[in-house]
């Protein structure tokens, strides 16, 4: 009996002693969330991972690991959650449990953050008796049940300063003591977890705007009776393809990482573990095999893409570069442009409009010259008047009867860095809405977009004035008002015989 009291305690000592409480695992930069719960829904993935790991394969009754893990968070990326299930066994002696966890993520910048975890865990330690070759088979205490459970937290966090990284956690925070004492045992006998620390630091070097990322990384695991140990080493990760790494482990081993991604959702990783230690070529050396599965699209990389795009979009709204902002959205989003593709086409059906009108209007001017001369014998003080109203209707058109226009002073008083045209012409020296042919920079649904490209233009030392037409509600920022189609066409298509670079369209009134 006491001989088996003396074996267990012997067994349960060595166990603690070479610090297997915590299960060693080479694939914890996949796996960061079951040691430090900070890392808990931190890259924006929802995944499930399965891990089994063997170590020291050649000799009987060595390290045995595996977990089943489940990792998210919310929509808006301010918390995280995971859990996992693990079983880990040395010889006579396992530990099986499951642990939940919850993570805060503070983003003080785009680029620094603070991540904050807890985790709470239920661990069932077991001894299997059974498994221990004695004289006496019949000893009474090779039967007996020795099982005890035990409730523990954890604690992480970590910080991150754009590309590089730092974190440290504290698992079995409380420290519980697991009592063996058995009826059939004379003396109990009991061990206690200790407190561990863990260490973390990475540095991610991007390439090819994230596809590829380089990171050297360094872990170290200590506790309050053994040497701490350091993990050093380097891993590359194509996002598409593969993953590739090794590292150093003191005083122990070196490993080798490599993996694939099946798809974009599955991927598969091994861990070859090689001793370095005196005994190294008769324990034999470590395999670890990792299946992950992914689901949906990181949040992460896609709430970064629509905040990429927001800062695009209203950069180019604040230099009013509109064309290229219509010319992006045309590739990206096509159902979101109909408006301006509609603008366009209006744009288009009043310049095929002007043709019909120009013909409609010189027919029209045909006719009422004949009648002047008819009536200039008649009353030639009245044909003196008519010509006067007639000279000016020509220059300045009829004001649409639906709209109220501010009257504009005459006098050719604008400055424009467009010459050759009569001062009359011009934006500013002609009452907007008028009838007549105006040579547009711009289309708009909003008069607070039409203001911006009219501010704009001035700026550039070019008049233009803004007149809404009520057939379709559309603002219209233009520079030179004619009163015939050809001469309006004439400017448009030469640019104001190249003095201005823009786009330019017709509209008619």
């Amino acid at each position: 009996m006491k001989k088996l009291v003396f074996t267990l305690a012997l067994v349960v000592g060595s166990w603690t002693v070479q610090a297997q409480q915590l299960p060693l695992v080479s694939n914890y930069l996949n796996t960061a969330h079951l040691f430090n719960p900070a890392f808990s829904g931190l890259d924006g993935k929802t995944e499930i991972t399965v891990l089994n790991r063997r170590q020291w394969t050649d000799i009987q009754g060595a390290p045995e690991t595996q977990f089943m893990a489940f990792n998210g968070n919310r929509e808006d990326l301010k918390f995280g959650y995971s859990g996992y299930a693990f079983n880990d066994v040395t010889d006579i002696v396992s530990r099986a449990g499951f642990y939940g966890s919850y993570a805060w993520h503070v983003k003080f910048t785009d680029q620094n953050s603070l991540s904050l975890g807890l985790g709470a865990g239920y661990v069932n330690n077991t001894i299997n008796v059974g498994g221990i070759r004695v004289q006496d088979d019949l000893d009474p205490v090779l039967f007996s049940a020795l099982n005890r459970g035990k409730f523990d937290l954890n604690f992480g966090f970590n910080l991150k300063f754009g590309d590089f990284s730092f974190g440290a956690a504290v698992p079995n925070i409380l420290a519980p003591k697991v009592d063996f004492s058995d009826n059939y045992v004379i003396s109990p006998f009991q061990y206690q977890y200790m407190r561990h620390y863990v260490v973390n630091t990475q540095y991610d070097v991007n390439l090819q705007k994230g596809l590829m990322t380089l990171s050297p990384f360094v872990t170290v695991r200590a506790n309050e009776v053994t040497i701490p140990q350091v993990d050093a080493g380097l891993m590359f990760n194509h996002k598409e393809y593969f993953f590739i790494g090794a590292a150093y482990r003191s005083s122990y081993a070196v490993t080798a990482n490599t993996g694939v991604h099946l798809t974009e959702n599955i991927t598969m990783g091994y861990a070859y573990d090689f001793s370095l230690n005196t005994y190294g070529f008769a324990l034999g050396n470590s395999h670890e095999f990792m299946l992950r599965y992914s689901f949906g699209e990181s949040k992460k990389d896609k709430r970064l893409e629509n905040e990429l795009k927001k800062l695009k979009d209203r950069q180019r709204r604040q230099s009013g570069d509109l064309e290229d902002l219509l010319n992006d959205r045309l590739d990206e989003f096509k159902d979101e442009i109909s408006a301006q593709q509609k603008e366009l086409f209006d744009a288009e059906k009043e310049n095929l409009k002007g043709e019909l009108s120009e013909a409609a209007s010189q027919a029209a001017s045909e006719a009422a010259a004949n009648a002047v001369n008819t009536n200039s014998s008649m009353n030639s003080g009245t044909a003196v008047g008519n010509a006067g109203m007639n000279n000016g209707s020509n220059n300045q058109g009829v004001a649409n009867p639906n709209v109220t226009y501010p009257q504009t002073p005459q006098g050719g008083s604008v400055k424009s860095n467009i010459k050759g045209y009569d001062p009359n012409q011009y934006a500013g020296n002609v009452q907007a809405g008028s009838r007549g042919y105006y040579v547009t920079a711009g289309v708009f649904g909003s008069v607070t977009n039409a203001n911006k490209l009219q501010a704009r233009l001035s700026k550039q030392g070019v008049a233009s004035d803004v007149f809404q037409d009520p057939g379709n509600n559309m603002y219209y920022v233009f520079l030179l008002k004619f009163s015939n189609y050809e001469s309006a066409k004439q400017a448009q298509t030469s640019g104001f015989n190249g003095q201005y670079g823009g786009k330019l369209w017709i509209k008619a009134l």
